[in-house]
């Protein structure tokens, strides 16, 4: 029925602008990239050239190094972090990486985060101690302190306080307390609290403190040394999350909190603790976070002032970080978030604040670490990495770092050196061989991502002060593993999601962001994107200068959408009362300023459709998209994130006179879109299976002639492709099962063989086929399941690589008349042969440190796994296209 309200454009290709048919180029950055473990820094020239010739032959952009811990047995081999010999070989590997077309980003450290042998104990990272304890007076008090460096020691009655700083020696507190009921407040700090995680050799030693600027400029001189002074440099260099656990005080912290806010900390303990009432104390810890959040920035901008002066750009995962994550990603020049286990909706927002503080700093790249434990080791399916990396899309990145791919020396044997957390990406996890597939998709989808500008519906501000008001504790840090607990309960991330849930687009903005910000005829511009509208989600307190910049934008003509009524208080306890009243101020001169200000009664998005910023209701489809301006019109990078097919008329709310469909999973597939009727609604027809995604490129006005895009799919009946099938294991281990005859396909695991319970490696299916007729036609095959990744050959002829499910693909231009012979080459994981190495009590563990533990961070042991299924289950049908 969906035939009839469809009408095919056949138009005439003007002589100017892009090729409508073309795919942009393929460059180093639009390919995907590996974070590549130098296990002991045991490299040598001979196995880096051979694992980069192999990176760039699977289609890999680059590599990311990063040393850490070494392998048993290989300790001779390893070269000392930051060694002339270790520079040595990054500089090698810099030369091979240009020779083939790749480039080099670096760790600035070993393993993370940023540390070592040269961080002084006074550079090192230090923690903070609130220690309390209740006093009756008139009694002699001798007390214990807690260990570590005394900051502050106050006793408090309510209506008097004492220093008692001076009544501490040997660690005890020696004091006659005043009559009264005493509370004695105490800050202590120790330093050097952390090593250095999973260090190289040679790169053991403290963790450096992320709230010293002097500290970093100090650590970085030995990087300069070692590099000649930025003569050797790499694309980027890296920084790792924000892991400097227990790291809460600097000993620049209380001059800065005095700039920063007016008052002095150590003046103010009593109300930190408590001591005069619950508002007060969250107002005080909220100016100390703000300080270290302000501190850590610092630090990031030395770093990335260093790179900079040695040529090189910098790469920041500040998700962790104590403070505005914003500010902390828009520091680097590309920012990076990552996913951790599994995807869902939920968590499109974390991922949003990389791609934000990206495209509101006018920077191109959002790159992520990509696929990090989505499964247990050797377990992590095709499919599950293909929703992976289209998640990471949909929440802005567009350019993957896998995690990764440990460096293995040839003589290392299988399953060779290993990294401790999955995935694992290299040749012996099972998923390499048809790894140039997955690269090919990713970087043709990278290409679009990466091209023209965001089109973005509003931007939505952050509330970092409402967030440093209410988190608990000291210094709680903002991380990607309980997002639950800091960021889903926040007025902003339920609009967030209202937008994701609705088909809108947003970015995120902080308060130092909105400083940028100018207005162009009524837009806000910012990084070189046209915002319609600034959205305050429900703010509760904003700081004075953020709301003076809002109402200057708003006067400059900005549309400014207020959830919730406007922020009515500020944050902090410095000169409070000062700013509460220029806030109330500004409040009524905004309020008074007329109708650019609007206050959403029920949500923003009816506003947004008043501005002329329909939604994309293709969402309610399960469709998901993400949605990138070009010179002519957009891009669209479209998923299927339901369970379901979806076969119908695609709505697009960008008006476009035509459009062309891309399949960046088949890149010979391209080709004129079939326009929806007025009558349904201005869309483009499409068949998506579950899971599938594709790229439309639409033009505003000018109108393509082109084939129409070819589908795979059609009303005729298909034939069941029954076999019998020749089964021949090609390629693998631990030992080639013999060939056999199958009548039925399944997994191989069930096969008589024994040899097939264990083995990891690539089965070849060989059947035949008869075309009767002169001529054949048009014809697709689908291969129903597969327990792996596949290749398909048809009369000698490649015809396709089958990274994910659907396995389906055109073979018309390998048919001919008479018998057809069909191949089909299935690779599976490497889980079966693992976990018979494990029966078999093969000690392949053989790495320092944590060694090799499971999902859980348990030892690992795979004795007790069941065969996974591996194969081609099928049914193969032959489909005859219209």
């Amino acid at each position: 029925m969906l035939m009839r309200f469809l009408v095919p454009i056949f138009f005439i290709v003007p002589l100017f602008g892009m090729e409508p048919l073309a795919w942009p180029e393929i460059r180093a950055e639009t390919k995907p990239w590996t974070r590549w473990w130098w296990l002991g820094s045991a490299v040598d020239e001979k196995n880096l050239t051979r694992e980069l010739e192999d990176f760039a032959k699977a289609g890999f952009g680059g590599v990311e190094i990063c040393p850490i811990y070494g392998a048993k047995g290989a300790e001779e081999r390893y070269l000392p972090f930051l060694s002339d010999s270790w520079v040595g070989a990054v500089t090698h590997t810099m030369v091979e990486a240009e020779r083939l077309g790749m480039k080099v980003d670096l760790t600035t450290g070993t393993g993370w985060p940023f540390g070592g042998p040269m961080v002084k104990p006074e550079r090192a990272s230090r923690s903070l101690v609130r220690w309390e304890k209740s006093l009756k007076g008139l009694a002699k008090q001798q007390l214990a302190l807690p260990e570590g460096a005394l900051i502050s020691l106050i006793a408090d009655s309510g209506s008097e306080t004492v220093d008692l700083k001076g009544m501490v020696k040997g660690g005890r507190l020696d004091w006659l307390a005043p009559e009264g009921d005493w509370r004695v407040m105490g800050l202590f700090s120790t330093k050097a609290i952390q090593q250095v995680k999973r260090a190289a050799p040679g790169g053991v030693g403290p963790v450096l403190d992320p709230f010293s600027t002097e500290s970093m400029e100090e650590y970085l001189e030995h990087f300069s040394e070692a590099f000649e002074g930025g003569k050797i440099g790499p694309r980027a260099h890296f920084h790792d999350s924000f892991e400097y656990y227990g790291a809460a005080w600097t000993p620049g912290l209380v001059d800065a909190f005095r700039k920063q806010h007016g008052y002095d900390l150590l003046d103010r303990v009593p109300e930190w603790f408590g001591a005069r009432g619950e508002d007060v104390a969250a107002r005080v810890r909220s100016d100390y976070r703000a300080t270290l959040s302000d501190l850590h920035g610092r630090y990031l901008d030395a770093w990335n002032a260093w790179a900079k002066g040695g040529g090189s750009m910098t790469r920041n995962q500040a998700h962790g970080s104590p403070g505005d994550l914003l500010d902390h990603y828009a520091v680097s020049d590309i920012p990076e978030t990552e996913i951790f286990r599994h995807v869902a909706d939920d968590q499109i927002p974390m991922l949003q604040f990389a791609a934000s503080a990206a495209r509101t700093s006018g920077r191109k790249l959002t790159s992520a670490e990509s696929f990090t434990w989505l499964d247990e080791h050797f377990q992590v399916t095709p499919g599950k990495l293909k929703e992976a990396a289209d998640f990471l899309f949909l929440g802005g990145v567009n350019h993957l770092f896998y995690h990764g791919v440990p460096y293995s020396p040839e003589d290392a044997g299988w399953p060779g050196w290993l990294f401790y957390a999955s995935t694992h990406m290299g040749r012996n996890g099972g998923l390499w061989r048809d790894l140039p597939s997955f690269n090919g998709y990713l970087a043709r989808c990278q290409s679009i991502l990466q091209e023209g500008v965001p089109s973005v519906d509003a931007l939505l501000y952050f509330p970092a002060a409402d967030l440093l008001h209410r988190a608990p504790g000291d210094l709680p840090l903002f991380t990607i593993h309980d997002q639950h607990h800091w960021l889903q309960s926040l007025p902003f991330y339920r609009t967030a999601m209202s937008f994701w849930v609705e088909g809108r687009t947003c970015d995120f903005v902080s308060d130092r962001m909105l400083e940028r910000a100018q207005v162009e005829d009524g837009m806000v511009v910012l990084g070189g994107i046209r915002y319609p509208a600034l959205i305050l989600p429900s703010v509760k307190m904003m700081p004075v200068e953020t709301l003076e910049r809002i109402s200057e934008l708003l006067e400059l003509g900005a549309v400014v959408i207020v959830e919730g009524g406007l922020p009515e208080d500020v944050p902090g306890f410095g000169n409070l009362d000062a700013r509460r009243a220029a806030s109330s101020e500004i409040r009524k001169r905004m309020e008074s300023g007329g109708n650019r200000l609007i206050h959403a009664t029920t949500g923003p998005g009816e506003v947004l459709d008043s501005l002329g910023q329909s939604r994309e209701a293709m969402g309610d489809l399960g469709v998901r998209f993400v949605r990138r301006r070009h010179e002519e019109g957009y891009h669209y990078f479209v998923v299927n994130r339901g369970d379901r097919v979806f076969d119908g008329v695609l709505p697009i709310a960008r008006k476009f006179t035509s459009a062309i469909w891309l399949d960046p999973n088949r890149p010979e597939r391209v080709g004129l879109a079939t326009v929806g009727s007025e009558r349904l609604g201005r869309g483009v027809a499409i068949r998506l299976e579950a899971g599938e995604s594709m790229i439309l490129r639409t033009f505003d006005s000018r109108s393509i002639e082109a084939p129409s895009f070819p589908e795979l799919h059609s009303q005729r009946r298909p034939v069941r492709l029954a076999g019998p099938w020749e089964l021949e294991f090609v390629d693998g281990g631990p030992a080639l099962p013999r060939s056999v005859t199958l009548d039925s396909l399944g997994s191989w695991t069930t096969l008589a063989d024994p040899k097939t319970l264990d083995f990891s490696g690539t089965g070849c299916y060989r059947a035949s086929f008869m075309i009767d007729g002169l001529e054949p036609g048009r014809e697709a095959i689908d291969l129903g399941q597969v327990s792996g990744t596949a290749r398909i050959r048809l009369n000698g002829k490649e015809v396709a690589r089958s990274w994910s499910a659907p396995h389906r693909f055109e073979i018309t231009q390998a048919l001919r008349t008479g018998e057809n012979v069909i191949e089909i080459e299935v690779t599976n994981l490497a889980a079966n042969r693992i976990a018979a190495l494990d029966r078999a009590k093969v000690d392949w563990r053989i790495f320092h440190e944590i060694n090799f533990v499971n999902i859980d961070y348990k030892p690992f042991d795979s004795s007790n796994w069941l065969p996974l299924s591996s194969g081609l289950l099928g049914p193969v049908m032959r489909i005859p296209l219209d």
